[in-house]
C-alpha cells in the first residue's frame, strides 16, 4: 500500500493518467504508480475530471504554484472538489488578510508552546495503550490514534476532551467514505452546530489558555475577531488536527508492522524516530495535495493557466520527485536534511506541523515501548474508501 507496484499494464496506467482521478478506486489502489507513470510522462498534466483540473507533480512546480498566493487563490476551498461545508480560516483565506490570521495564530503553536503538552500527550498515548495491551489487542486508529489525536486537539482548543466522538466520526465521513456530498454533510451539520454552541458558552466561561478563550480576547489588526471567523478557526483546528496526524501514524504503523526489521532498527536505535518521522512523512503525506484557483493568467511548466482555472499541488508525486531525492521511494531513516511538502508550501503552510510532530512521536514510542511486537489481524487492515483528500486506514486491528 502506498508504495510503487508496477503491477498495472501501461496503457491501462496512461488512461489513468489522462483520466487522473485522486477519489477512484483505482488512485486508491495504485496511487504511487498512477503519479510516478504521470510525473515521467505529463508531469503538468490535465484532468477533465470535476470540471477539469491541472495536476503539478515535480516539487518545483508545487513551489512556483504555492508561492504566489497573489495569482493561485485559496479560496473558495483548497481541495477538489470542494469538500468544505463552510470557511476554515486561515487555509481559506488570501493575503493580505491571511498574514493578519498568521500573526495571532502562529504564537499559539510555536515549538515552545506546543513542548508544554508533551506530558499530557504522553500521559493520554499511555493511558490508551495500556487499554490495548490488556485486552491482547485493539484497533491502532479507533482505540489509540484518533482518540488521541481527538483529544489532544480539543484540550488545546478548550472543548470538552470527553467529546471527541462526537466530532472525529463526522469528519471520518466527510473525508474517507465516499459517500454522496449530501450524506457526508448530514452528520457534519450536527458536528458543527454542537461546536459554534460550545464556542459561544466558553466566551462567559471560557478554559483559561485554551485557544477558544484566546480567539475570544485577542486583537487582530486593532479589532476582535467576529464570532464566525472564530468558528472558522476551530473547524479548521479540529479537521486538521483530528485526522491528519492519525493518518500518518496508521499509515506508518502499518509499514512498520509489515516490515519488522525495520520497527527493530526504531526499537535498538530511538534517536532515529525524529528523522524516521519525516521520513514517513515524505513517502505517506496524509493530504494528498492541495489545490489553487488562478486568479489571472499565468503560466506554469510551459502551460498558461488561465483566470478560475485550477492547479491540484500533488505532494504525493512532489514527494518522491527524483530530480529532489536520490531513491525516492526508498524509506531511509537515515536520510539527511529531509525535505517534503507533506506540511504544505508558502503562507498558507500547516500552523500545527509542531503540534502533529509531537503527537506522532509520542504515539510511536508508547507503541513501540509497550507493544513491541505488535501484529496485524489479517483481514483487520482497510484503507479508507476514498483517499483523495487525506490518505488513510479505516482500520487497522492488532494483536500486542
Amino acid at each position: 500500500m502506498f508504495e510503487l507496484t508496477n503491477s498495472i499494464p501501461v496503457d491501462r496506467l496512461d488512461d489513468l493518467v489522462r483520466n487522473f482521478d485522486h477519489h477512484s478506486a483505482e488512485y486508491r489502489s495504485h496511487s504511487i504508480d498512477i503519479l510516478m507513470r504521470m510525473q515521467q510522462t505529463v508531469p503538468f498534466a490535465h484532468s477533465e475530471k470535476y470540471g477539469g483540473f491541472y495536476v503539478a507533480t515535480k516539487a518545483a512546480d508545487c513551489l512556483e504554484v504555492a508561492k504566489q498566493p497573489e495569482v493561485f487563490s485559496n479560496w473558495p476551498a483548497e481541495v477538489i472538489p470542494a469538500l468544505e461545508p463552510t470557511l476554515m480560516i486561515p487555509i481559506n483565506v488570501d493575503p493580505p488578510l491571511l498574514y493578519d490570521y498568521r500573526a495571532i495564530l502562529g504564537p499559539l503553536f510555536a515549538p515552545n508552546k506546543v513542548k508544554q503538552h508533551a506530558a499530557y500527550v504522553r500521559q493520554i498515548a499511555e493511558e490508551l495503550m495500556d487499554k490495548i495491551v490488556a485486552r491482547g489487542g485493539g484497533d491502532l486508529k479507533w482505540d489509540y490514534a484518533l482518540p488521541l489525536t481527538g483529544i489532544v486537539t480539543l484540550k488545546l482548543a478548550g472543548l470538552p476532551v470527553e467529546d471527541w466522538e462526537h466530532y472525529a466520526p463526522p469528519l471520518h465521513k466527510l473525508i474517507y467514505s465516499g459517500l454522496p456530498m449530501e450524506e457526508r454533510l448530514k452528520d457534519m451539520a450536527v458536528m458543527l452546530e454542537r461546536m459554534r454552541s460550545e464556542i459561544r458558552r466558553l466566551k462567559d466561561d471560557p478554559v483559561p489558555g485554551s485557544v477558544i478563550e484566546y480567539l475570544h480576547n485577542v486583537d487582530m489588526a486593532g479589532r476582535k475577531l467576529r464570532l464566525d471567523e472564530i468558528d472558522g478557526i476551530i473547524l479548521i483546528m479540529l479537521g486538521g488536527g483530528l485526522d491528519t496526524t492519525q493518518a500518518l501514524f496508521g499509515m506508518s504503523a502499518v509499514y512498520l508492522a509489515e516490515h519488522p526489521e525495520r520497527r527493530q532498527e526504531l526499537i535498538d536505535e530511538p534517536a532515529l524516530l525524529d528523522n524516521a518521522i519525516e521520513e514517513f512523512l515524505r513517502v505517506f503525506p496524509p493530504t494528498q495535495g492541495n489545490a489553487r484557483r488562478a486568479t489571472r493568467e499565468v503560466e506554469v511548466a510551459g502551460h498558461t493557466i488561465k483566470p478560475e482555472e485550477w492547479v491540484f499541488m500533488s505532494y504525493a508525486a512532489a514527494n518522491r520527485d527524483p530530480d529532489e531525492y536520490e531513491n525516492p521511494h526508498e524509506i531511509d531513516f537515515r536520510r539527511e536534511n529531509i525535505r517534503h511538502l507533506s506540511f504544505g508550501l508558502g503562507p498558507h503552510r500547516c500552523l500545527g506541523s509542531h503540534v502533529a510532530r509531537l503527537e506522532a512521536k509520542t504515539m510511536f514510542e508508547v507503541l513501540l515501548e509497550k507493544a513491541p511486537n505488535y501484529k496485524l489481524v489479517e483481514g483487520g487492515v482497510q484503507l479508507g474508501e476514498d483517499i483523495g483528500t487525506i490518505a488513510g486506514f479505516a482500520r487497522i486491528q492488532i494483536t500486542t
